[in-house]
Formats: C-alpha cells, structure tokens, sequence
C-alpha cells in the first residue's frame, strides 16, 4: 500500500513539474522578464539541520551537512551579494515592504549541539546571522544543545525559535495537546533564558492546519515556518505571517551545485504560485 502511495506522489510530482515545464516554454520570453523582476520582491528562507561530521543526529544522512559544505554554501552567498539574516530579521523588513532584494534568512531545526559547536562560527566568520529551533524535551541530552550553548546563540545576536515541547506533528496530534506544543515551549523557554520572548514557530515535519494556526497566534506566536518551497515576499507574509515559506538544503551529493539548484527552487517554485502553478499542493495531499 505504501508503495503505491509513493509512486502516486511521485507521478503527481512529475505530471506537476512537466505542466510548469511547458506553461514555461509557452510563455518564453515574457516569463523570463517576469522571473528577472520577481527575483527582487522575496527572499528564501533556507533550512538545515544538523552540520557536522557525528553520526548521533537521528536523521537521514543526506540532512547531515558537512562543515566544509556548508561553509561554501556561505562564502557563496557572500560572493552573490546576499545579506544573510534572521527569520525574524527578514520578517521585519516584510512586514514594513522594506527591500529584500539578495536577502536569506537561515533556520536551524532540531539544535543539535553542532549548531553552537560549528554552525556558529563559521556564521561569525561571514558576518551571517540564523535563526536556531529547538525542542524543549531534547535539550541538554547527548546531541542537543544545552543551556548555556544556546544562550551563547543568544548573545551573539541570533534568534531562538521554538520547534514545539515534544516535536509532534501538530497537525495530527488532538487539538487539547496544542497549549503544552506551543504555550508550554514558549514559557518555559522564556524562563530558561532571562526573559527571552520567542516569536517564531517552525512547524515539526512541517505538519499544520487552520487550527494549528490559530493557536498558535493564541500562544504568542507572530510567525511560523513552514516546509512548502517558495519565496517569501511582502505580500505573502503580511496575507499569511503563519505560513512561511522555505526550502530544505540537503547533501544530494553534487555539492555547491546541489546548493544552487535548491536555492533557485525558492525563487521558481514562488515565480510558479504567481502563475497559479503550486507544486506544493501535491505534498499537502499526504502530509496533512
């Protein structure tokens, strides 16, 4: 039964992307005029996970970044011009429709302890800033980051972000388990951290509904990442604050060029919503 599951997303994914193909073939060159300009409205949210050479992150391979990969994936944006800052960094200048034009925000799901150990100063050395989500139960344990690790984050003027109490889908879970995901992680956060208000969400396995949404904001929540690939405009998040856009960065294997390829993802897969072509829907139909 999975199996044919798996191959229905596949042949969505790929009947999805030949009909963008096409529409963009058709369209020639006026699309590429509009794609030049659209470029300049938004800006990615990228996401990671853990960076390092250990093997304790309890993820797929392909998720763990090498230190030396991602220090490229830095040094390359620098060279492209991009200012690299905080969710709530880029969400601020959103929300004022200040320019985002070669802007990147970083997110860091999980904080595992390389986050602190290697993500944090090669960020200094490029004189970038990210934004760091942690699971309240996980912390401190044997691939976590503990709290004198994150306050280190802190005080280097980068943001804390929480990724719920227990790293449920909340999507799924009953809807009277949402206070302890969201206002529980948010409070206890604040009372480790000498007042430290959190503000930004990352969805667990980017699993949400209306109903996630709205408690949410209930909690204290101002904005929300989620795991749809697009790009995140002045228009899209001050419609949907909630619901962020962001492409995850994985090691395929082809290296800087596998980096490339996922970043331009964010600026085409956003150009295509505007054409009212969302490949992300097809994922909605097996994540919700």
């Amino acid at each position: 039964m999975m199996k044919k599951i798996l191959l229905g997303l596949l042949l969505l994914v790929v009947l999805a992307a030949a009909g963008a193909g096409v529409a963009w073939q058709l369209n020639g060159e006026r699309w590429q005029q509009e794609y030049a300009a659209y470029r300049k409205t938004g800006a990615p949210v990228l996401m990671y996970h853990a960076v390092g050479n250990d093997e304790g992150a309890d993820w797929p391979k392909t998720l763990i970044m090498k230190p030396e990969l991602f220090e490229a994936h830095l040094r390359y944006l620098k060279e492209q011009g991009y200012t690299i800052v905080t969710v709530v960094e880029l969400a601020e200048r959103l929300q004022k429709g200040e320019s985002v034009d070669k802007y990147v925000a970083l997110s860091f799901d999980d904080g595992y302890k390389n986050n602190y150990s290697v993500v944090l100063p090669l960020l200094q050395k490029y004189d970038a800033k990210g934004s760091f989500f942690v699971i309240n139960k996980d912390m401190g344990d044997e691939t976590h980051m503990n709290e004198q690790e994150i306050k280190g984050l802190i005080d280097a003027g980068m943001e804390l972000g929480s990724h719920t109490y227990s790293h449920g889908p909340l999507g799924k879970i009953p809807e009277k388990y949402l206070v302890w995901e969201l206002d529980t992680s948010r409070y206890w956060l604040k009372k480790k951290f000498d007042g430290y208000i959190v503000r930004t969400l990352a969805y667990p396995n980017g699993s949400y509904n209306p109903t996630v949404i709205a408690a949410a904001k209930k909690y204290g929540f101002y904005r929300a990442l989620t795991g749809h690939i697009g790009l995140n405009t002045a228009a899209t998040y001050q419609a949907a604050p909630m619901e962020m856009y962001r492409v995850t960065v994985a090691d395929d294997g082809n290296g800087l060029e596998g980096f490339k390829k996922r970043l331009e993802q964010a600026y085409f897969f956003g150009f295509l919503q505007t054409k009212g072509i969302d490949i992300n829907v097809v994922r909605d139909i097996f994540v919700q």
